[in-house]
């Protein structure tokens, strides 16, 4: 009988260690995918759009920046942690896309000391027309898909988001936001 309880005990280990193995190796055929996608849509893009782009004369930083704007007013500190930058560059890219009339500054009115940034009407209208371009741009990518696969498709990312989403909220890769108003 020993023999049998030692031999459940191994198995449940192997099998552990096999299924570990398992996720792995699939967490690493998802990257594969997912850098592969990456790189086809980067290079149909650039293909197919180089007029779009010119559109907005933007670097990434810059279109990134309205983008995380666009959800809310944030706080400098809070786009440069976006960014991953410091408060000091943030500002200065913060300047530029002002000089170009898509963001304003104004103070808090919770907090005379912070500066929230926010977009102008031109900064939401470009940030509208971008979108679109992105939608389109998928809506082309998925031309080839049946309805079926759409869906598969759908569901497979829908379930990623979801995965991430309460990975964000049990851990800390989160940016947090503290209540002070040059470095949160």
């Amino acid at each position: 009988m020993n023999g049998v309880k030692g031999l459940t005990i191994d198995l449940a280990w192997y099998l552990g260690i096999v299924m570990d193995c398992d996720h792995k190796a699939l967490a690493a055929r998802l990257s594969a995918a997912a850098e592969q996608l990456a790189a086809q849509m980067r290079t149909a893009t650039l293909q197919e759009s180089t007029q779009d782009w010119s559109e907005f004369d933007l670097t990434m930083p810059q279109l990134r920046t309205l983008g995380f704007i666009a959800t809310q007013p944030r706080r400098m500190g809070e786009i440069a942690a976006n960014l991953g930058s410091t408060v000091s560059s943030a500002t200065s890219l913060v300047e530029r896309l002002e000089g170009k009339d898509l963001v304003q500054r104004a103070m808090d009115p919770g907090d005379r000391r912070v500066v929230l940034c926010h977009l102008t009407e031109a900064g939401t209208a470009l940030i509208a027309r971008f979108g679109q371009l992105q939608r389109h741009r998928l809506e082309r990518a998925t031309e080839g898909l049946s309805h079926d696969e759409l869906i598969k498709v759908i569901e497979a990312i829908e379930l990623l988001s979801g995965a991430l989403k309460r990975r964000m909220e049990t851990s800390t890769l989160a940016v947090p936001v503290t209540s002070s108003g040059s470095h949160g």
